[in-house]
């Protein structure tokens, strides 16, 4: 496996780098409260450094997941042009709400893949949890730009859409997946951390069981329509997530975490600090260490599955935020029982529930 490959070599496979927390929307889930860039955030400079230490790491792709809207940032499109100039691939994630035309053929040319928001197909829904009327015709117009550009061929898929579950959206769940299958776009599903603005809302969270259940469902859907199967245990829907073992997302602040959800900020990575370590001195963290090997330490019912090896570590995001509210130490919470993983509980067959809607 290329990952665990890269990580016993001290090595890196991807990098999740954030650029400003100037954001277009306002979603009421954001765990990182993005909407104002902040006073310390990295010069472009510095993510240039970085992404170029990254290069020298091994890294073959660069994902540039904003903090906030990365498609606003001052200096995208020269990110974009530098990470293209190495040749690795940039990952943009995006909230769609400047996917223009232009844009998208800028990311076609420089060999961007693009995974844009899409948490509903009701424009009152997704509008209501971005916080910005407007937001759902935006979001359509942008995927219509890039499958127009080239995104979703055949033989080269690189558009996902990112639906943020939640029990607004979850009703609609089957649809959205049908039409990103339908239209040769990857589907991903995440669960809601509480964090950031999502504190507000932590009754919108669905519990363990009822993700559990969407997942059997979201399985039958896919074996049944689409011949497709997968491991209905895995944080992500449809996909395993070990990037821990081959990634770092490294804030806007310019600290290094073992990723996005693991609010760690004492690993300071920053190029302009006097104190900031280089990504491969930052490698041999303690913390991080721990996050890379963590099939090693875990506890819980994921110290025992016989997926823990191969496919799956459980999502480490939810098990550290869960872990601290719970008063387990950083170091004790980021390896510790996945709050959403039921495998080991047995739930009823589920019918699945079919849909009418039209994809055009």
């Amino acid at each position: 496996m290329l990952a665990r490959k890269a990580r016993d070599a001290d090595r890196l496979l991807s990098l999740r780098l954030e650029t400003s927390l100037s954001c277009n929307l306002h979603c009421k889930y954001c765990y990182r409260s993005s909407g104002k860039k902040t006073d310390n955030e990295m010069e472009y400079w510095e993510l240039v450094n970085i992404i170029d230490q990254a290069y020298d790491l091994g890294a073959q792709s660069i994902v540039i997941i904003g903090g906030g809207e990365p498609t606003i940032y001052k200096k995208f499109k020269e990110l974009v042009t530098h990470v293209d100039s190495l040749h690795m691939i940039p990952v943009v994630i995006t909230n769609g709400q400047t996917m223009t035309q232009e844009i998208s053929r800028f990311l076609n040319k420089h060999h961007a893949s693009v995974m844009i928001k899409l948490d509903s197909l009701k424009e009152k829904v997704q509008d209501y949890l971005s916080g910005i009327n407007g937001s759902y015709k935006r979001i359509q117009r942008g995927i219509s730009n890039l499958i127009k550009n080239g995104f979703c061929t055949d033989n080269k898929i690189r558009l996902g859409a990112s639906c943020v579950l939640n029990k607004l959206n979850a009703a609609e769940v089957f649809n959205i997946w049908r039409f990103c299958r339908n239209s040769n776009i990857f589907p991903n599903i995440e669960t809601m951390t509480p964090n950031g603005r999502a504190k507000h809302h932590f009754n919108w969270i669905l519990s363990g069981d009822e993700v559990q259940r969407i997942k059997y469902q979201l399985l039958a859907l896919d074996q049944r329509e689409y011949g497709y199967t997968w491991n209905p245990h895995t944080p992500l829907f449809g996909a395993g997530c070990r990037q821990l073992e081959y990634s770092l997302c490294i804030t806007v602040e310019g600290f290094a975490r073992p990723c996005a959800a693991i609010l760690i900020n004492h690993i300071d990575v920053k190029p302009s600090s006097p104190a900031g370590l280089k990504l491969a001195e930052a490698l041999h963290d303690p913390l991080i260490k721990r996050a890379r090997f963590a099939e090693r330490y875990l506890t819980g019912t994921c110290a025992t599955c016989e997926y823990k090896t191969n496919e799956c570590i459980g999502c480490r995001g939810s098990a550290y935020v869960y872990g601290v509210l719970a008063g387990l130490d950083p170091f004790e919470a980021i390896v510790s029982q996945d709050p959403f993983c039921n495998k080991d509980r047995l739930l009823p067959e589920i019918e699945m529930p079919r849909s009418s809607i039209c994809i055009g």
